[in-house]
């Protein structure tokens, strides 16, 4: 493999920063080599493969190659059979113990895209392939491990992880620890490093690399200012964040210090969880998206009810402001949530049932609690906050309150049809 080096001029403080170019054989490496796929078995999924005789005895032995594609293809064309599918794997990797069948697998159950997530099992086996050389896997346990994912968070074993897949052709890793230094959220923050990062990165050609480069190097020229939101007016504030600094969501929908301390909590921490299972439905409509979030892994039936309850609650709020902006927030949060819950959307539209729990559960709530998490969103509310003059929540009349919440149940039973 080659390995390309940069050494900045403030290299005398700055560790070596080794990025290598792209290697599209990264996801099937191990062992000192790269899997090697034939034509044969690829354009089958579980369900078709036996038309195929000799790609279905192929797969019966556990052999990788086969496996591997027949599994990706599964995962991608059906993905109802992703049990069937993991199952393939997970007989081919006891019997072929291949690092690129362990990373699928991790891939598979560390990113809920489609299949309920078990971050404990995708640590384990993105642990097997990382160790073997499989730089693909290192990356996806890295940020496993900063998100509390499966093991406790570890971010200096995580910052390794992503050295090491930076360093054998996974170099969007490279990239991930540029933002991590820049954001200074999980590690010190260091611009100098995290430019490096970002730079060497960059000289490899990784896709987005030069642009963040850039505006890195810019910081200092660009006013990032969010509005902070509270109950209470006269501690709502316009506050300047740099460009690598922002929260994972605009604070004007929702991100007060508080909620985002909960939000970066471990994932896997349970005490966060037993919080948000006894709170969640007494506080702001964002804790009802975090237990959501959280209650995927764990529970997904819960977790299906939890978000509907929580976007139909939100619908609600943000129906309530006077700045149309706010339904802005839908969107956004959609955004925060969906890494965590995309595999309860596999099977499309919700059901009737599911969505009718939901609504009892939503009608529990109270009605007349103001939305002053989402309704300071547009640029009136901002240029009032950054003259220190925030001003009273602007809201519609309470005489409409009802017939908006109707509006919003009647919008979730809309993604069912439920009559």
């Amino acid at each position: 493999m080659l390995f390309l080096s940069w050494l900045l001029a403030s290299a005398a403080t700055l560790p070596l920063v080794q990025v290598a170019p792209a290697d599209p054989t990264a996801l099937f490496k191990g062992d000192g080599n790269a899997l090697k796929f034939d034509p044969a078995c690829r354009d089958y999924n579980i369900d078709t493969v036996q038309t195929n005789p000799d790609c279905a005895a192929r797969i019966a032995n556990g052999e990788a190659a086969p496996s591997l594609a027949i599994a990706a293809s599964t995962f991608q064309s059906l993905p109802a059979k992703s049990d069937d599918a993991i199952k393939m794997l997970e007989h081919s990797a006891s019997v072929t113990d291949s690092p690129a069948v362990h990373y699928l697998l991790g891939s598979v159950l560390g990113t809920a895209e489609y299949h309920q997530p078990n971050y404990g099992l995708a640590v384990q086996h993105l642990g097997i392939a990382a160790q073997r050389g499989n730089p693909a896997a290192a990356d996806l346990l890295a940020t496993l491990l900063i998100a509390g994912k499966g093991a406790p968070r570890d971010v200096p074993r995580a910052i390794n992880l992503y050295a090491t897949a930076a360093a054998n052709g996974f170099p969007v890793a490279a990239v991930t620890l540029g933002k991590l230094y820049l954001a200074g959220k999980f590690v010190p923050k260091d611009e100098a490093k995290g430019v490096a990062w970002l730079d060497a990165a960059a000289a490899v050609n990784t896709p987005g690399a030069a642009q963040l480069a850039a505006l890195a190097k810019n910081q200092g020229k660009i006013s990032n200012f969010q509005l902070v939101p509270s109950s209470e007016p006269a501690k709502v504030k316009a506050v300047r964040y740099g460009t690598f600094d922002n929260p994972d969501i605009p604070p004007n929908f929702g991100f007060d210090q508080e909620f985002q301390s909960i939000h970066d909590a471990p994932y896997d921490d349970a005490a966060t969880l037993a919080r948000l299972e006894k709170e969640a439905a007494s506080l702001p409509t964002p804790y009802l998206y975090e237990l959501a979030r959280r209650l995927a892994a764990r529970d997904p039936s819960k977790s299906f009810q939890t978000y509907l309850v929580a976007r139909t609650r939100l619908t609600y709020d943000a129906s309530r402001c006077a700045d149309p902006a706010a339904l802005e927030g839908l969107r956004a949060w959609d955004m925060v949530v969906a890494p965590d819950i995309r595999f309860l959307f596999v099977a499309g539209r919700p059901s009737s049932s599911v969505v009718n729990d939901a609504l009892a559960e939503e009608a529990k709530l109270p009605a007349n609690v103001e939305p002053w998490w989402v309704c300071r969103s547009g640029v009136p509310a901002m240029t009032a906050a950054m003259n220190g003059a925030p001003g009273p929540l602007m809201l519609k009349p309470t005489s409409e309150w009802p017939m908006l919440r109707t509006a919003a149940q009647m919008r979730l039973r809309g993604m069912a049809g439920a009559q």
